[in-house]
């Protein structure tokens, strides 16, 4: 990613980049020629800024909106004004607040400063959480727990105003094609989703064909796959790969996010948290989401037990938006309702489908 270098004119003006920019200033010019200037209040509100050229793109990753365009999200306008990554959002990132985390190992930050404009008839809220990060590796990546520098979006916007700021991410150091997702859930569906670049030129085409094919395994109860094994169950592959049990996943929970204490860190505890590869292998530019729920734990026989928790898992989290294609590792966990071995069922359409061809897993 940071050996990709772009040399462009916007406005009369040349910025260089190299993969996401470390710092790129657009200058947005309002439909009757007047400049937009950026206001550098977090959730200042205002009236001017409607005019914005807009474009007709922005319904998948293969056509997003430009740099420096209006994506029509509903009765919202959002332009991407300024983007930073790398070393230069790392440390701006963390001083911001002495409680903001460094990225994880081959990660870094991600700030992006966005305008949203509300045209509606109705005062809309509009923050962090209404927007993803993805790139080449189709995965959307979420706010976690680090705060944006001043001013965040973080704005009740009225009808006719606009509200301004700063979001965060944290990605892969290695993802290219950087684009940012509009899907709040203030607007179920995918009517008012959104998709905008966040370097010149960055698309990402569709899947054209499925990256695995269904499979038998895992099928029945008395055959579980095991530990490195995929199954396939639907448009999910699944691979379990590592496990975790008691005190070891004490360990591997952050305390700001889980609800796991210091008393609970002995090896008495009866928890378990699995790591599994998963994979989309479906076709087409439209996510699907992983729920945390795909996985529940069943007896012997393959009957679902119904006394167990499912935890807040160590950090990546499985569950999550997946374009076609995309695959990463990450972490689901339990507290078992006793010591006894359990199957696992992975079972994501269970009440979304008539046939929800479930598949066994045994971390025996």
């Amino acid at each position: 990613m940071l050996d990709r270098r772009q040399t462009a004119e916007t406005s009369g003006r040349q910025w260089r980049h190299a993969g996401w920019p470390a710092t790129l200033s657009l200058i947005l010019v309002v439909s009757v020629g007047v400049v937009a200037a950026l206001v550098s209040h977090a959730g200042r509100q205002s009236s001017a800024g409607f005019g914005q050229e807009t474009s007709p793109t922005g319904t998948s990753r293969n056509d997003p909106v430009p740099l420096g365009q209006a994506a029509i999200a509903g009765p919202l306008r959002i332009t991407v004004s300024d983007v930073s990554s790398g070393p230069a959002a790392v440390e701006r990132v963390l001083a911001t607040t002495p409680n903001n985390p460094a990225p994880r190992q081959d990660h870094t930050f991600v700030l992006t400063y966005v305008t949203v404009g509300n045209e509606g008839e109705t005062p809309v809220f509009v923050s962090n959480d209404d927007f993803g990060l993805t790139g080449s590796s189709g995965i959307v990546h979420r706010f976690l727990i680090a705060e944006p520098p001043a001013p965040a979006l973080f704005a009740t916007i009225d009808p006719g105003a606009s509200a301004e700021g700063w979001l965060v991410f944290e990605a892969p150091t290695a993802e290219t094609e950087p684009l940012l997702v509009f899907d709040s859930p203030s607007f179920p569906g995918t009517w008012a989703r959104q998709t905008l670049t966040l370097l010149a030129g960055a698309s990402i085409p569709d899947a054209a064909s499925p990256a695995a094919a269904r499979s038998e395994v895992g099928l029945t109860a008395e055959a579980p796959a095991g530990l490195n094994t995929a199954i396939v169950s639907g448009t999910w592959q699944v691979e379990l790969i590592d496990v975790a049990v008691g005190a070891d996943v004490f360990a591997l929970v952050d305390y700001r996010t889980g609800a796991l204490g210091i008393e609970d860190s002995n090896n008495d505890s009866p928890w378990l948290a699995l790591r599994v590869r998963v994979t989309n292998i479906g076709t087409g530019g439209d996510p699907s989401f992983f729920p945390p729920n795909a996985f529940a734990l069943a007896d012997a026989t393959g009957a679902p037990l119904l006394d167990f928790v499912t935890l807040t898992p160590p950090v990546p989290d499985a569950s999550g938006a997946y374009y076609p294609g995309a695959s990463r590792d990450g972490w689901v966990a339990f507290e078992l309702p006793n010591y006894d071995p359990f199957l696992i069922i992975f079972d994501p359409y269970d009440v979304t489908t008539e046939n929800p061809d479930p598949r066994y897993l045994t971390y025996q």
